[in-house]
């Protein structure tokens, strides 16, 4: 719940309470028109293969995804990067970026064919395609992993790095990592304890204001209220410890390049979500199984990758092998912007 609903519900707590509180005291390139994407993606690899595989295709899908982004962003800051394109290599990221996802489609068919322009529109939508991205969830990387899903596929993240005293820089703030996960525990156990308050706050909010219009304040009124104090301090030192995290990373990727040696020798050991071979890889793996386990449907895999698989369950019948997309703003926001990136990106490939 943001901070104007809670505040609106804090409003309209304050007379509820007052009965009791009272009673307390008393006691570039050519366009084409058509891009063809199926929503729900064939398990058979050879479509998709036939043509990755063909010579020059990583190449092609480059130059398509530079076009794209030259003709929409001329003038200036890029999202994310917050500079302007004549500021940034992406001439030497992109095509190499290209070649790992290929890499990735072609290693992980077996799993489920992912077509490789949806992989590019899905990364520019998650970091456009900046290695050093860190996310208000504190997810890192080109392909924005969060540490515990980038650990399930063997990534070292910069939480756990596990490397001698000395090695990071800033090793005082390497403890609120842990601090930040407990707070976003305490947090969770709280929406669970109060479903109503922080899952439906519209409906709730009019149950309370019908109460206070018929003078019978909810004996619960004093309970809602102390959650959302609750929340709202959480969600304060939340913050803080997030922004400290947020911090310790960035003093780590400071005056570092992944396109130098030592520097990669570094992010080997400190957090290899930076890294395209480990961050590419895993986000073409994490694309295969969703879509096997929704039956291809290509959005709602899409959707598993942003907002969590379990949330693009479906209990009905037959759609059940073919999960949803949760009704989430963001999840929501985040589909439509692939479908047009990969739109972009694929019509221009000659």
């Amino acid at each position: 719940m943001n901070r104007e609903r809670r505040s609106l519900l804090k409003a309209a707590l304050a007379p509820l309470l007052l009965p009791f509180m009272t009673r307390e005291a008393q006691a570039s390139v050519p366009l084409s028109g058509i891009s063809e994407i199926r929503i729900i993606q064939t398990k058979d690899p050879a479509r998709i293969l036939e043509r990755v595989s063909a010579p020059g295709f990583a190449h092609s899908m480059a130059q398509s995804t530079l076009a794209f982004i030259i003709e929409s962003y001329p003038k200036g800051n890029l999202p994310v990067w917050k500079m302007p394109l004549s500021e940034i290599d992406l001439h030497s990221r992109i095509p190499e970026i290209c070649t790992h996802v290929v890499q990735g489609v072609l290693r992980h068919a077996s799993i489920y064919p992912v077509d490789p322009c949806w992989i590019m529109g899905q990364m520019m939508a998650e970091s456009f395609f900046y290695e050093f991205a860190v996310s208000s969830a504190l997810a890192v990387g080109p392909c924005q992993f969060i540490a515990a899903t980038a650990r399930g596929y063997g990534l070292v993240c910069a939480d756990e790095h596990g490397q001698p005293a000395g090695f990071a820089r800033r090793e005082d703030l390497e403890p609120e990592f842990e601090q930040a996960g407990a707070y976003r525990t305490q947090m969770r156990a709280l929406r669970k304890e109060q479903p109503e308050l922080f899952g439906s706050p519209a409906k709730l909010l009019r149950t309370l204001v019908n109460a206070q219009a018929a003078g019978k304040p909810l004996s619960a009124a004093g309970t809602y209220a102390l959650a959302l104090d609750r929340m709202d301090l959480l969600q304060a030192q939340y913050a803080t410890t997030r922004d400290n995290c947020r911090l310790y990373l960035s003093e780590n990727f400071k005056d570092r390049s992944i396109f130098a040696p030592q520097d990669v020798a570094f992010f080997e050991k400190f957090d290899q979500r930076v890294l395209y071979p480990h961050a590419i890889n895993a986000m073409v793996k994490m694309m295969a199984e969703n879509l096997r386990a929704r039956g291809g449907n290509i959005l709602a895999a899409t959707a598993g990758y942003n907002a969590g698989l379990g949330n693009t369950d479906s209990k009905y019948g037959v759609y059940s092998a073919y999960g949803r997309i949760p009704n989430f703003a963001e999840t929501v926001e985040y589909v439509s912007r692939i479908l047009v990136n990969h739109h972009e990106i694929s019509r221009r490939i000659a």
